[in-house]
């Protein structure tokens, strides 16, 4: 019993034996298994001791990250070295200052209004523009101007002084629109002469406007009253003495004493001041002057006997590209009383329009019965239509008028005369119809 407990015993030992061979055995097997597929055993890795080279993650991980942290260094060097200087393509101008001759000025009156100008060649009435009318009055010398200019564009469309022989006279009978003649107005560059008519929004700014226009008239003319007898002078603008005589023209082309005239007056440059407005009452009418220049004057002839609505307006172009010139107009008389007439007789037969004159022959007036228009009710009714209508009125007598047809503008009274018997059959019925219906016709006489 005893030896076969130690013959156990010693088998025990042996299996540990094989036990601890047969584990060796298979570890070298696995390492050889492992060392053939590039395994094996677990080497150390060396730690730098810097951190910049600490690789983790794969290799194109890292080479992004090398790549990244190099960009970075490269931009904040090129920021930092950056100095780069660029010319302009285009060169911007300095500022300039716009001058408008208004710097020297004070605002007097301001309003809102419409402009009109009167056309001598078609005889009608032209819009100028739509803005504000002012009064300027020169810092230094006094001198009050009205100065126009349009909304938007800004173009004047009226410039010149107001001078004390300008009279505003109602427009068509208009309580809200002026009208007066500007001997010498410069917006178009040249001094020219005007009639000029301005319409404001309601009677109550008519008025405000008349108010500063007189008052800059009276202020005006003291100043131009104590300037020298001769205009002043203007650099560029030699001083010249000039005349001029009013003849008729008899049938033979002789000069004959104009006669038919009571007076003429002359409506000069309104440099002349004082004498920008002369009468002169016995023929020849002559005028003498010294002035800086050319302009454009209106020569007002009234007829013997002084007929109501009778004068006959010129305009005459004062030049001096000929020493002596000689302008002929034709006028014409309608309806002369006696003493004219005999007056005419004079300077030729009566009605010869060779002379220069005309004395036309009283009209043969239609009979009423010819029409189906009552003539004294269509004559009274014209006056009471508004402003507005009146104006369409006076246009189609215009554009519908006949060579017998008479009509006068009196711009300087802000008058229209037109005689009804002398306007054709279809323009009487256009008449008769647009005022019917602004007029009650049964009310009239």
């Amino acid at each position: 019993m005893a030896e076969e407990d130690k013959k156990v015993g010693t088998t025990t030992d042996e299996s540990k034996t094989v036990t601890e061979k047969a584990s060796e055995t298979a570890s070298a097997a696995k390492e050889n298994i492992f060392s053939m597929f590039g395994g094996g055993p677990k080497k150390e890795v060396k730690q730098d001791d810097d951190e910049d080279n600490d690789r983790s993650g794969s290799a194109k991980a890292q080479k992004e990250k090398e790549a990244a942290e190099k960009g970075d260094d490269d931009e904040k060097a090129e920021e930092e070295e950056a100095d780069v200087h660029f010319e302009p393509v285009v060169h911007l101008t300095e500022k300039v200052d716009t001058k408008t001759n208004e710097e020297l000025e004070e605002q007097t009156f301001k309003m809102r209004a419409k402009l009109f100008k009167f056309d001598r060649e078609s005889r009608e009435w032209k819009e100028r523009g739509t803005g504000d009318v002012r009064l300027l009055k020169h810092k230094e010398n006094g001198k009050t101007r009205l100065v126009m200019r349009r909304d938007k564009t800004l173009k004047v469309c009226a410039n010149h002084y107001v001078v004390p022989d300008m009279k505003l006279s109602p427009n068509v009978g208009s309580d809200r629109s002026w009208v007066w003649n500007a001997a010498a107005d410069v917006s178009e560059g040249e001094p020219e002469a005007q009639t000029l008519a301005i319409r404001f929004g309601n009677a109550e700014n008519a008025n405000l406007f008349k108010e500063a226009f007189i008052k800059a008239q009276q202020e005006n003319e003291k100043i131009f009253g104590a300037s020298d007898d001769d205009p002043p002078e203007v650099e560029g603008f030699p001083m010249r003495t000039w005349e001029i005589s009013i003849y008729l023209i008899g049938p033979d082309g002789e000069e004959l004493p104009a006669n038919c005239f009571d007076k003429a007056t002359y409506m000069l440059h309104e440099s002349f001041g004082k004498r920008a407005k002369q009468t002169i009452k016995a023929p020849p009418f002559t005028i003498k002057e010294k002035g800086w220049g050319e302009f454009d004057m209106q020569i007002i002839l009234t007829p013997v006997g002084n007929p109501k609505g009778g004068d006959q307006t010129l305009a005459h172009d004062l030049n001096f590209q000929q020493e002596q010139y000689e302008s002929t107009h034709s006028v014409t008389f309608r309806n002369p009383k006696p003493e004219l007439l005999e007056r005419l007789k004079e300077s030729g037969p009566a009605g010869d329009a060779a002379n220069g004159t005309a004395a036309s022959k009283p009209e043969k007036r239609r009979p009423k019965a010819n029409r189906n228009v009552d003539m004294e009710k269509l004559a009274e009714a014209l006056p009471q239509l508004p402003e507005d209508d009146l104006l369409q009125v006076v246009q189609m007598v215009h554009d519908n008028k006949s060579e017998e047809t008479y009509t006068k503008n009196d711009v300087e009274n802000g008058e229209f005369h037109v005689d009804l018997y002398t306007l054709p059959d279809q323009l009487i019925k256009m008449l008769w119809d647009f005022t019917e219906k602004r007029v009650d016709m049964s009310v009239m006489a």
